[in-house]
């Protein structure tokens, strides 16, 4: 049996309705995303749904994967590497670069666009020449990125939304 639940989740930009769907033969409640809605499966008789965790899990597993090949399309542009990547939880930040060459990604950018999701991107990438915003920095995440001032926009004004 499925049927809709009457919340949408944003996903890269777009909101999409949930569905849930009982399943007898499953045991474990999870959550998929099929390209035009999220589908929660969950076994017979479960009568609480962590939906707000099911979509953080979700967001951070596919964060992984998407900010992974965002940051391997734009490793080219820079000659120091990153050391890995982790996608997290922070109240202030979308993302953030140590010293130690290690970024960090807040899962709520899954909301955004592609192209929202590919500023944080560069921006931290550049932090790893640059480790302050100064003249520089702007300077070159600008070149890498010109549209920076659209996203830092949207970010600006969707910071806040909720699951």
């Amino acid at each position: 049996m499925t049927k809709q639940i009457t919340e949408q989740c944003y996903y890269l930009g777009k909101s999409y309705p949930i569905y849930l769907e009982v399943d007898p033969k499953i045991v474990k409640t999870d959550i998929a995303w099929d390209s035009e809605a999220f589908i929660c499966s969950v076994p017979s008789g479960v009568e609480k749904i962590d939906f707000a965790g099911l979509i953080k899990s979700f967001y951070v597993r596919e964060g992984r994967k998407l900010i992974g090949q965002r940051l391997k399309n734009y490793q080219h542009c820079f000659k120091v590497k990153y050391k890995s990547f982790s996608i997290e939880d922070s109240s202030i930040k979308w993302g953030s670069c140590s010293s130690k060459r290690i970024l960090t990604f807040h899962w709520r950018l899954m909301f955004f666009p592609i192209e929202v999701i590919d500023y944080v991107v560069v921006h931290e990438l550049c932090h790893l020449i640059h480790m302050n915003h100064d003249r520089s920095f702007w300077r070159l995440v600008g070149k890498i990125y010109p549209d920076y001032k659209e996203a830092m926009a949207i970010l600006g004004t969707k910071k806040r939304r909720d699951i």
